[in-house]
């Protein structure tokens, strides 16, 4: 039974796209988590916050500028009486709301950051870059602990002046349950994208390099893609200009993500620095397939380096190099004993490594060490 309390803050509970948080909150065995907040959304996750006042339509903009100002005194009194004994942010931008709020609380302070909270928010134009930077300077100064969810992420906080001694790193992990034994069996074909359809996850690189695929072996390598986005009308222009024949399959539970991964014989997420600076912190879904024992096909950007080990359980090519990504894709179609020990080695390091349970413990044993101190 859990005998300590954690307020959980996120400004909206909960994008579909943030299962990796509600899962974190699921896998915890010896804190009880609060989750509080902004925004519910009526469409979202079904993460239920104890605290958030603002209605779904309220502008995302509004949230971003006026952040916790008017509902301090309220959440913290919320977080008071459940008996909290500290705040977890997650994302930078969250965290600049919940610090006044863990201070109204007398709370510790700890903060996840995933990715573009490092990458790209900071070098946004309009001054909004440099208004954040000075904002979460205060966070890096008040928060008790820095959380990176890969050493990359860890490496983007300390060079933008957070002390070195508060950053740890804390992979979130993956949920394992029922996922004992050597994985999925059966015939693999294919090449699998999930992801947003966004300039980071490189999708358009994607359509070139399976362009350049031999039409032969297009003919028995279907390309089937799960995800939208703000960039799908153009990516799916590009298939058509292309001459490619794709399956678009638009959002997926996860249950359908899991079928998708388990039947294709390769997983290829191009992830790469988007003109923005936006990067992949680390990268889940790469998590996600290696549980499948599906080969990876990705560059070697970001976060991405440590989900993936190249030439165990992947191929990682230079990015933006799409003739080494059509070779790697094309190595990997044509070897399917080599693909399949790369996917066996895969779900072999995240049954190992990856558990959310064992990974959550080590954030409570974090919440301990926080707590005590303060």
């Amino acid at each position: 039974m859990p005998t300590s309390t954690v307020a959980v803050w996120r400004d909206i509970w909960l994008p579909r796209s943030e299962t990796f948080v509600r899962d974190q909150l699921g896998a915890m065995t010896r804190w009880r988590p609060l989750p509080v907040g902004l925004v519910r959304l009526p469409d979202g996750l079904p993460v239920h916050p104890a605290y958030a006042p603002l209605p779904a339509w309220w502008p995302p903009l509004a949230v971003r500028v006026i952040g916790s100002l008017g509902h301090r005194r309220a959440a913290a009194h919320t977080i008071r009486a459940a008996g909290a004994s500290l705040v977890h942010a997650h994302f930078g931008p969250a965290a600049i709301h919940a610090l006044p709020v863990a201070r109204a609380a007398g709370l510790p302070l700890v903060v996840t950051f995933h990715g573009y909270d490092v990458t790209r928010t900071p070098w946004l134009g309009g001054g909004r870059g440099a208004y954040y930077r000075r904002r979460l300077a205060e966070v890096f100064a008040d928060a008790d602990r820095l959380v990176a969810v890969s050493q990359f992420v860890a490496r983007r906080l300390v060079a933008l002046g957070a002390p070195a001694d508060k950053v740890v790193v804390r992979h979130i992990g993956i949920d394992l349950r029922g996922e004992a034994g050597p994985g999925p069996v059966g015939e693999r074909a294919g090449i699998a994208f999930v992801g947003r359809l966004v300039a980071k996850k490189g999708v358009d690189d994607l359509l070139r390099s399976y362009a350049r695929l031999p039409s032969g072996v297009r003919a028995t390598t279907p390309l089937r893609i799960a995800g939208s986005g703000a960039d799908e009308g153009a990516l799916r222009s590009r298939a058509r200009e292309l001459g490619l024949d794709v399956e678009w399959l638009g959002f997926c539970t996860p249950e359908q993500v899991s079928e998708l991964l388990a039947s294709s014989a390769v997983f290829c997420a191009p992830s790469r620095e988007a003109a923005d600076g936006d990067s992949e912190g680390f990268g889940m879904v790469f998590l996600e397939a290696a549980l499948q024992a599906t080969p990876v096909v990705a560059y070697r950007h970001g976060g991405v380096t440590e989900a993936v080990v190249d030439g165990t359980t992947g191929v990682l090519v230079p990015e933006r190099d799409t003739t080494a990504l059509t070779n790697a894709l094309r190595a990997m179609i044509e070897n399917p004993a080599r693909a399949r020990r790369l996917g066996e080695a895969g779900r072999a390091r995240v049954l190992a490594e990856f558990d959310i349970i064992a990974c959550t413990a080590r954030l409570e044993e974090l919440y301990d060490e926080v707590a005590c101190r303060s």
